[in-house]
């Protein structure tokens, strides 16, 4: 079972504590057993005292306390571990394949799968303390009577074969019923999310009702009642079994074999005894599999970012922002595929990805194989020479280079044998599996793009939706990486090495832009400077700030827009994006963002970069870029950028 697989690996000391443990507890409920008989048997009793029993009742009290408290340290740093390891990993996965793997499935695996894993690990202690006086009491029953004990054990041994048969279903319909719980999750977003909607359009309301979120609620009570019925058959039949080897013990073995009455008392005692062990282990049974089936989807969710790079090992040199920023977009281009991609990649072991087929023919490519310039297929003229060796921070491990033969190189973790595409085999940035966009239909290509955004000038970016903008300003800001071409800041090339650097330069708002409560990662004292804004800013009457933190977020969209327009100052870097910014302002205040606060940024020397439709602002833009289907239809010159003060 994956479950203790993973716990040995956390601590396999630990585990031998438990163990042992566990056996002394399980040894010390056996000879308790035998000083129970001693007490009960026909005369002459053996030598039973009351000092006896107590030290006993005592051993099995210390040692179970030893084992529960270990496992549970065990468990909850197995949780923590994972928890941290899972979070760390989408914080450093690339953009994009979190965008395509879909937030309802990294909340399950956070929430769901770690939940369901915990309450696994936590029926672990109980459960080793069972196994343990399982197995005492057996070896007790084999030396009370041969015959009693393989009979007992012959029983015992059928009605695992028949439960461990009903299992394989249950583990089968514990996984189908997970992998809905994805797609329950995504229906609990949308209707959180669309509620106006919904609202709004009754037939819409009702089908998604029916046919989404009751329907995937529906399926998976289905698959949950199957598994736990099958389940407590297939338990109900396992004591049918206990019961049928019981009397048969009693009623013919006994009599067939004339079995002495201390030998009886000692069986009756046994069994009594078993009884509440054997029911409370199949009764963390369920638990057990759950637990597996989430471990499995963690690890194979840990698998899938893994595999496609791992971002914190970015090389980064503390060095200052830019105090001026000219930023050169050189022949980038960028496929964006929007198919959705499968949830998880096969596991280790199995078919690398890109080389198995897919339904429209051939072989799917491998992120950061063909397209990305370097790899093999792809095309030329795009990224700039081979980084110098040596010096990487993170690199893969000693031993692991070159695979003999030149095949590919461990990925960042050396966990796994992955081509990311870098010109001397090192992992780069990685952006979407490259593909023609005219192969299947199902991708967006951008490009290739030739723009440059100068300190102190306003650069309006325009165009229809679905020409690529918030596309481009992903590029701007380094969150998405070219496969063709290359960006540079004030001359100096954005690769492997510098881009983490490089994304420190830039403050943006998004469409979909989250805010913070705190003001995480500024100095303390902020607060004044956050009260200077909130003025500025017209809403010093609705928030208020304390210690770093906003007294409330819960305000309008528009009013949380310019919360975060308010982040993005206090940053000051040199480089402003903003996508759409002010599409929920009020007409007012809306003026205020285009002809003062920008105007602002412009002569403190700032690039400006905003993605916008309100042609009748046009005039404040000292450069248009228009798109048109990934391509730029036009750019215009309005003005001369300003020097800075």
């Amino acid at each position: 079972m994956q479950l203790i697989r993973f716990l040995i690996s956390i601590s396999w000391m630990r585990i031998a504590g438990v163990i042992a443990s566990g056996l002394v507890c399980g040894a010390a409920n056996t000879y308790l057993v035998t000083l129970i008989r001693g007490v009960v048997s026909p005369e002459p009793h053996p030598g039973v005292t009351w000092q006896a029993f107590v030290v006993t009742a005592l051993i099995i009290l210390i040692s179970g306390v030893i084992s529960q408290v270990l496992l549970i340290r065990l468990a909850q740093d197995a949780i923590y571990r994972l928890r941290a390891d899972l979070s760390a990993r989408i914080v450093s996965a690339p953009l994009e394949h979190l965008e395509r793997l879909g937030q309802h499935r990294l909340i399950a695996t956070l929430t769901e799968d770690v939940r369901s894993l915990s309450q696994a690990v936590t029926a672990i202690p109980s459960i080793c303390i069972d196994l343990a006086t399982i197995i005492g009491c057996f070896i007790f029953l084999a030396i009370v009577s041969g015959p009693i004990f393989a009979t007992t054990v012959a029983g015992t041994l059928l009605g695992i074969a028949c439960v461990e048969t009903v299992l394989k279903k249950v583990r089968h319909l514990y996984k189908e019923a997970r992998e809905n719980e994805d797609g329950l999750l995504r229906s609990f977003q949308e209707v959180s999310l669309g509620i106006k909607e919904l609202k709004l359009h009754r037939g819409r309301r009702g089908d998604f009702m029916d046919r989404h979120l009751l329907g995937s609620a529906e399926k998976l009570r289905t698959q949950n009642i199957d598994a736990g019925s099958k389940f407590t058959f297939a338990q109900g039949f396992g004591q049918l079994l206990q019961l049928g080897t019981m009397a048969l013990i009693l009623f013919a073995l006994a009599r067939a074999l004339d079995l002495p009455q201390n030998v009886m008392v000692g069986y009756v005692l046994v069994t009594t005894f078993l009884s509440m062990p054997m029911q409370n282990f199949m009764h963390r049974i369920p638990d057990l599999l759950r637990g597996d089936v989430a471990l499995a989807k963690i690890r194979s969710l840990n698998l899938s970012i893994q595999t496609a790079h791992d971002e914190s090992t970015l090389p980064y040199t503390e060095r200052p922002a830019a105090t001026a920023a000219r930023l050169e977009l050189n022949d980038v281009s960028y496929n964006y595929l929007t198919e959705a991609p499968p949830a998880f990649p096969p596991v280790p072991g199995g078919p690398p990805p890109g080389t198995g087929a897919h339904p429209g023919g051939g072989a799917r490519p491998h992120p950061g194989r063909g397209g990305r310039p370097g790899a093999p297929g792809a095309p030329t003229g795009g990224r700039p020479g081979p980084h110098p060796a040596g010096g990487r921070p993170g690199g893969p491990p000693p031993g692991h280079g070159p695979r003999p033969g030149g095949g590919d190189r461990p990925d960042v973790n050396g966990h796994r044998f992955v081509d990311h595409g870098g010109h001397d085999g090192r992992p780069v940035p990685m952006g979407a599996p490259m593909a023609p966009p005219e192969a299947d239909g199902s991708g967006f290509h951008l490009g290739p793009l030739d723009l440059t955004f100068e300190p102190g000038q306003i650069s309006f970016i325009v165009g229809g939706n679905g020409s690529g903008k918030s596309t481009l300003a992903k590029l701007i800001t380094g969150l998405y990486v070219p496969q063709q071409g290359h960006l540079s800041l004030n001359g100096e090339t954005i690769d492997h090495e510098n881009i983490e650097w490089f994304r420190q330069n830039t403050s943006a708002v998004f469409t979909d832009f989250h805010l913070f409560e705190d003001y995480l990662g500024f100095d303390e004292g902020v607060d004044e400077e956050v009260r200077k804004y909130l003025k500025e800013l017209q809403i010093d009457h609705k928030v208020t700030v304390e210690n770093g933190r906003l007294s409330t977020i819960a305000l309008s969209q528009g009013q949380r827009k310019r919360l975060a327009l308010l982040t993005a100052l206090l940053e000051d870097r040199p480089i402003y994006m903003f996508d759409e910014w002010a599409a929920d302002q009020e007409p007012k205040f809306r003026d205020v963002f285009y002809r003062e606060i920008l105007v602002k940024l412009k002569n403190r020397g700032k690039t400006v970069i905003v993605i916008t439709h309100d042609d009748r602002y046009f005039d404040c833009a000292d450069q248009i870029v228009k798109l048109d289907f990934g391509r730029i239809a036009e750019v215009k010159e309005l003005a001369q950028p300003v020097a800075a003060e």
